[in-house]
């Protein structure tokens, strides 16, 4: 099932991004000026990976509630004249933001919106040897804000 963008956001747009925690907030507005750079369009909370239908027989306005509410959602997702950057805003990164953003990457490209290549990055405020060493491995980019 293809990435559910939603509509684009222009990188200079200042509001509060719906369903954005606000541990993610405060790391995206750290990081928004760097995004306004690099990006053309922004896409936030992302759909990516199939639905999970708990059951078959669901009406057909609740089986929508469930697709929309069961995928996967990345945080931001950026958007280049050459690429698309999965964005995972994460306070204190560990190794569940490496998970995250490589279960989106795989998710991403079963099903991608066009032929542009998908680059993992963790934006975070704080990192250690070990998580940049994975990082480093896996070929996911950090960025520490």
């Amino acid at each position: 099932m293809k990435p559910l963008l939603g509509d684009p956001f222009d990188p200079n747009w200042g509001g509060v991004p719906a369903q954005m925690s606000s541990n993610d907030h405060q790391i995206w507005m750290a990081f928004r000026d760097m995004a306004a750079i690099e990006y053309k369009n922004l896409y936030f909370s992302v759909h990516v990976g199939e639905p999970t239908l708990w059951q078959e027989d669901l009406e057909e306005e609740m089986t929508r509630m469930v697709e929309y509410s069961s995928r996967r959602r990345i945080d931001v997702v950026g958007e280049k004249d050459d690429a698309w950057d999965i964005l995972e805003l994460r306070m204190n990164a560990g190794p569940g933001a490496l998970g995250s953003v490589l279960l989106y990457k795989l998710l991403w490209e079963q099903d991608p919106p066009d032929e542009r290549p998908v680059n993992p990055i963790i934006v975070t405020d704080v990192t250690d040897i070990n998580l940049c060493y994975a990082a480093e491995k896996l070929g996911i980019r950090l960025l520490v804000v």
